[in-house]
C-alpha cells in the first residue's frame, strides 16, 4: 500500500490561451454542484417511495488574487467583457499548482472560461501591506488533469 502526502496549496498559476496569468498566492472556487430532483415512484410492491436524481450542473466561478504588478493582461482581458466581446474573451485555460520549486503537482482545465470580475486593490496613505488585485472566472466546465 502506498500513502501520499496532502498537496500543500500555496502557489498557484493561471495558463490561459493568449494571457500571461502570473503566480498567484490565493485561488478558490473548484466545486461543481448536483440540483438534487426528487421523484416520487411506486416500488416493486406497490409501495410510495421517493428516488433522488442528479439536476442542472452547476459550477463555481474561480477565483485568483495576486499581488500588483505591472502586468496588464488581466485587466485587459476583463476589458473585452466590459466592452460587450464576450465571444472573444472567452478562453480555455488551466490552473496550475506548484510546489515551493515551481515544479507543477496539480492542474484543474476549464473550458470557456471569460473573467466576470475584476477587484483592484484597497488603497490608502497609511497602508504597507501588499497591494492586491483579484479575478473571477466564470467558465463551462472544470477538470481535473493531474
Amino acid at each position: 500500500m502506498t500513502t501520499e502526502n496532502p498537496l500543500i496549496a500555496s502557489r498557484f498559476k493561471l495558463d490561459v490561451q493568449g494571457i500571461t496569468g502570473g503566480h498567484f498566492t490565493s485561488c478558490s472556487g473548484f466545486a461543481n454542484t448536483s440540483e438534487v430532483i426528487t421523484h416520487q415512484a411506486v416500488g416493486d410492491e406497490g409501495a410510495p417511495m421517493n428516488q433522488k436524481l442528479p439536476g442542472g450542473l452547476t459550477w463555481s466561478e474561480i477565483t485568483l488574487e495576486r499581488g500588483l504588478t505591472g502586468d496588464m493582461s488581466l485587466w485587459v482581458w476583463r476589458q473585452l467583457v466590459i466592452d460587450g466581446l464576450v465571444n472573444d474573451a472567452r478562453r480555455d485555460g488551466s490552473i496550475v499548482m506548484l510546489d515551493t520549486q515551481s515544479v507543477e503537482i496539480a492542474r484543474w482545465n476549464f473550458t470557456q472560461g471569460w473573467p466576470s470580475a475584476w477587484n483592484g486593490p484597497d488603497v490608502g496613505a497609511d497602508n504597507q501591506a501588499v497591494a492586491i488585485e483579484s479575478i473571477t472566472i466564470a467558465h463551462e466546465g472544470l477538470e481535473r488533469a493531474l
